[in-house]
Order: structure tokens, then C-alpha cells, then sequence
């Protein structure tokens, strides 16, 4: 079938040719079907401080996965260098308490974890490696105050850098820094039962480092050229995590769910059809995805192509191919993830139909192994979302294959 933007009779072309997209008739159903979990500012879950409704609302979680035949869940369990779970080294999150280091009455992920194991749902420990603050709001030594005594950024101010915004992180090149989230993952891993380890799209920040708190100490220290400099900063830590979760079983899987584009292809000879103005996360957040898969340290990769097929520079078809050639042939998983939440908003995703034609165009692909979407209170949305939604259950739902857990 070919495509034409939202109630119009205008072609949709691949970026910059005159070839129109076209999706199979046919879907192809793939063996993971996944959703995030956003408990960052608790955009997906209340605070666990009311027992009874938390576990109400978890199972509400686990039911909605049934009915749409998700079997995977990427559910985070590190925001803000915190904890959803029991840990030494790190505080429990204040959007699971209310307050950082405030303890529950009960281990909620534990909970969670046997639930999901009733509904063969397979549940990934999603967490942010370096981010300390949600927003800029208050200055380092404000938000420290904030801070449990626990909190290893509250007990190294000297690791923490900002972004342009006033948001705290953790120093990417700070060595101690690699081998704290290496321990934290290790530590998490050890306790309880997750299939493994997912990070997000977060590295180096998206609005660059701030002039006065940054890593360019570190860079003077040594001989790279400073963007160089900071990409080895995060593979170091993307190889130690991969390293670290393999030596407590090899079982475990780590993947990653990176910005969508990593290069465009008039920046270099290798990229995706993408527009030069599009921002790309090699140069902008020193996340070199290709260099990861290449290595094979990752077990998965989950592009985050948040695009609707008639984007102006960034289209979803282009961006799709280039990461199935990206993965032919090699040992790491692809699954796609998919910007449920634009559904009914933004251009041609008023489309109720453009989600599941993603699904259609990209599950055509022997590459592509599974279908992420983002985040689960879309699938709960009763207004904006609601018809794409439902075009996505009854997609889903039509043709059960075995489950992979």
C-alpha cells in the first residue's frame, strides 16, 4: 500500500527522492512487543506512599500489557542517581517516596517483578546512568540539600557537572564515576531477578555542558581531541556495564534505546537520509551507537525513530532502513521504537493509522526483532491518543505468536 500524508493526496517520498513508501499488506508479527515504564516525575505511576493504590495500579499496568499482547517491559528504576528498589548504594528516588531516602513499607519491585512473571511478561531494569537532577531549577549546592546523605553525587560534589540548563549530572570522565554506575548496575542485577539492563538516550547532555561546571579538566589531562575524548568516555562505560552484568550471568541482556539519528548521510558517507539540520547523537551526545554494536556490547538496540513518515527532514521509513542495515548481519537485536504519544497531535500522526503502518513497514524486516513504544499512560490516554490506540490493540492482537519468555 502506498502512502500519502493524513487525508490528503499528497505522495509520501522517502527524503529528498521522488519514491513513494510504500507498507506491506501483510504484518508481520514480531517476538517482542514492548512498552516504556516512566517513573521519572512519576509521568506513568503514582508514588508507591499509598500501598494499596500502587499494587492497583501496577496490575492495572500488567492487565493493560495483556490486552495489547505486550510481553516485555523496559520499566525504570533509576531517574535521578536513586533507587525504585533496595539498594546500598543509592537512596530510594523521590518519585517513588516522595521523599529521596525515605524507605517503603514493602519492595515493590520485587512485587512487580513475580507479578509480571504470572503474565510471562519479561521485565527490563530501565535506568539513566548519569542524570542527578530533573530540572535546573536550584543551584548544585540547593539541590544537594535535597539530596539523601546516601545520594553519591550529595557525597562527591566534586563529580557533578551541569548542562546549559542547570541540570546536574555525573561527570562522564570521571573513571570514579564509570565505577560507581558499574557497582550500581552489578548491585541491581544481583538482587533481583530483571532480564537485564536498559539505558535510554541520555549521555552527554542534549543542551551541551555549561561553561563554568563541565569535563574539560579531565580533557586537558590527556591527548584526544575533545569530541573523541567524550565519546570514549561513554563507551568505556557502555563496555564496563555490558562486562559487568555478563560476569553475574551471562543470561543477562543490556541494550540501549538511543536518539534515532547517530549520523546524517551528507555529514558522512555512512548515515541516514536524514537532513544535515537534524541533530545527530555521535556529535551532539557523544553516543556512538554504532561503535557499541559494532563491539558487540550490547545485546539489543532500541533507535528511538520518534518521526512520522512525512516528516519535513527526518522520516520514518529513512531512519528505519538505516538502522536495518546497520544490524544485518550482525549478533545484536533491533527493535524499533515507536512515539505512541504523538498519536492524534503533530502533522500526519493525527493519523490514527500511522503507528501501525510503522509496524507495518518496519516488521517486514528479518532485522527487526521487536516493537517498543513510549509510554505507557499512552496506552491508557482516553482523548488525543485514543483511536491510534486502539488501531495498535486490534493490530496487535491479530495474529499470537509464542511468547519468548
Amino acid at each position: 500500500m502506498k502512502l500519502f500524508h493524513y487525508q490528503s493526496e499528497e505522495p509520501i517520498f522517502y527524503y529528498n527522492t521522488e519514491k513513494q513508501v510504500e507498507i506491506p499488506e501483510r504484518y508481520n508479527q514480531k517476538p517482542v512487543r514492548a512498552m516504556w515504564v516512566s517513573n521519572v516525575a512519576n509521568i506513568d505511576l503514582p508514588p508507591a506512599d499509598n500501598k494499596n493504590l500502587y499494587k492497583e495500579k501496577i496490575h492495572e499496568l500488567l492487565e493493560t500489557c495483556v490486552s495489547f499482547q505486550i510481553n516485555t517491559l523496559f520499566f525504570q528504576v533509576r531517574t535521578t542517581n536513586d533507587a525504585f528498589y533496595e539498594s546500598d548504594l543509592n537512596p530510594y528516588s523521590r518519585f517513588f517516596t516522595k521523599k529521596e531516602g525515605k524507605r517503603p513499607d514493602f519492595d515493590a519491585l520485587k512485587w512487580i517483578l513475580a507479578e509480571a512473571k504470572k503474565r510471562n511478561i519479561e521485565v527490563h531494569a530501565w535506568c539513566n546512568p548519569y542524570r542527578i537532577s530533573y530540572n535546573g531549577d536550584l543551584s548544585i549546592e540547593e539541590y544537594l540539600e535535597t539530596c539523601d546523605p546516601k545520594n553519591y553525587a550529595k557525597r562527591h560534589p566534586e563529580m557533578i557537572v551541569l548542562d546549559k540548563k542547570g541540570k546536574l549530572i555525573l561527570n562522564p570522565a570521571r573513571a570514579e564515576v564509570r565505577q560507581f554506575i558499574m557497582d550500581s548496575m552489578k548491585e541491581l542485577v544481583e538482587r533481583y531477578p530483571v532480564a537485564g539492563i536498559h539505558f535510554d538516550d541520555y549521555f552527554y547532555p542534549y543542551s551541551g555542558l555549561s561553561e563554568s561546571h563541565n569535563d574539560l579538566k579531565e580533557f586537558q589531562q590527556q591527548s584526544l581531541p575533545l569530541d573523541d575524548f567524550r565519546r570514549n568516555n561513554v563507551n568505556l562505560l557502555m563496555e564496563g556495564v555490558y562486562r559487568t552484568i555478563k560476569a553475574v550471568n551471562p543470561k543477562l541482556q543490556f541494550g540501549i534505546s538511543p536518539f534515532g539519528i547517530w549520523k546524517n548521510k551528507r555529514a558522512e558517507l555512512f548515515g541516514s537520509n536524514t537532513d544535515p539540520a537534524c541533530t545527530e547523537s555521535y556529535s551532539a551526545l557523544y553516543a556512538d551507537t554504532l561503535a557499541w554494536i559494532e563491539g558487540e556490547y550490547v545485546d539489543y538496540i532500541v533507535p528511538q525513530i520518534y518521526w512520522e513518515f512525512g516528516h519535513r527532514i527526518a522520516r520514518f521509513a529513512d531512519i528505519c532502513d538505516f538502522w536495518v542495515d546497520v544490524c544485518k548481519d550482525k549478533s545484536v537485536d533491533l527493535y524499533i521504537g515507536h512515539a505512541a504519544y504523538r498519536l492524534g497531535s503533530d502533522g500526519d500522526f493525527q493519523n490514527p493509522k500511522e503507528i501501525v503502518n510503522q509496524l507495518h513497514y518496519a516488521n517486514q524486516y528479518e532485522e527487526v526483532k521487536g516493537n517498543v513504544f513510549f509510554t505507557y499512560k499512552t496506552f491508557l490516554d482516553t482523548e488525543k491518543s485514543k483511536a491510534g490506540m486502539e488501531e495498535l490493540k486490534k493490530l496487535l492482537n491479530e495474529e499470537r505468536i509464542d511468547e519468548k519468555v
